[in-house]
């Protein structure tokens, strides 16, 4: 497939996040809080299209360079190494809980692309860190505490 119809495709699939995320529940009154269900996956949906979009409307690049790209979509080994990871956090996330999973998982995918350790460490852990503060502190979305449970209350 060309860039053009895999961005249109994605561009098409933002914008069905879009519309069937505002369709979700608005919050409850007595929560007092502003955004509901739908405003996360509304912005991922904007996300999204526009990056959908974006690729679709990218020039098309060298005829030579086409063929060079074809021949590197036959090694699928990084792309599967990101779906069992993202597996593997499906499976064993509320046993382990994020705050442990997230960081071995975002430094070994860093790893993989080749960033260097000490990055790779910083990034996964602070990434790993923000995200839980994000979701869990300001957006008020529980992620698993799995083997944290017990410093529940701390964290």
């Amino acid at each position: 497939m060309t860039d053009k119809m895999i961005g249109l495709g994605f561009a098409a699939l933002g914008v069905a996040i879009l519309v069937l995320s505002l369709q979700l529940p608005p919050p409850l009154a007595a929560t007092h809080i502003a955004y509901g269900a739908g405003f996360f996956p509304s912005i991922l949906g904007i996300a999204i299209a526009v990056a959908g979009g974006a690729l679709a409307l990218k020039p098309a690049g060298d005829p030579d360079e086409v063929e060079d790209e074809e021949a590197e979509l036959t090694h699928w080994s990084k792309p599967a190494v990101v779906m069992v990871a993202g597996l593997v956090y499906v499976l064993f996330s509320q046993q382990i809980g994020f705050l442990i999973l997230a960081p071995i998982i975002l430094t070994g995918l860093l790893l993989l692309g080749r960033v260097a350790v000490g990055q790779a460490l910083a990034i996964g852990i602070l990434g790993s860190v923000i995200v839980y503060i994000l979701f869990a502190k300001l957006l008020l979305v529980p992620l698993p505490l799995g083997l944290l449970a017990l410093f529940g209350a701390h964290l």
